[in-house]
């Protein structure tokens, strides 16, 4: 089964910042946006395993509408001129049998 979070993606000097509000403002980052995406599922697959494997409570998603790139930037002092949200998507389980 999917999960499905939204993140915020925040293009800087070098790279891209990937946040996603819901999990504790879970992070990650890429050099490209296609890495940026890529470290993304890796890290939310790694976040939601973990939360399974400790039985930690998995909040639901927002609505991607009500994510603020602006609101995120704000709180974490960074520039979002530049911002967007994206959902990120992976199937937990199908995800870490293929790594393994």
């Amino acid at each position: 089964m999917s999960s499905i979070y939204p993140a915020c993606f925040f293009k800087e000097e070098n790279g891209y910042s990937v946040i996603f509000p819901d999990l504790n403002d879970l992070a990650t980052c890429g050099d490209t946006l296609e890495e940026a995406m890529t470290m993304a599922v890796d890290c939310l697959a790694g976040y939601l395993k973990w939360c399974q494997e400790d039985g930690a409570d998995i909040p639901a998603p927002s609505p991607m509408s009500s994510v603020s790139p602006e609101a995120i930037a704000a709180t974490l002092d960074i520039d979002y001129s530049e911002a967007f949200v994206n959902l990120v998507s992976v199937d937990v389980t199908s995800y870490v049998h293929t790594r393994l």
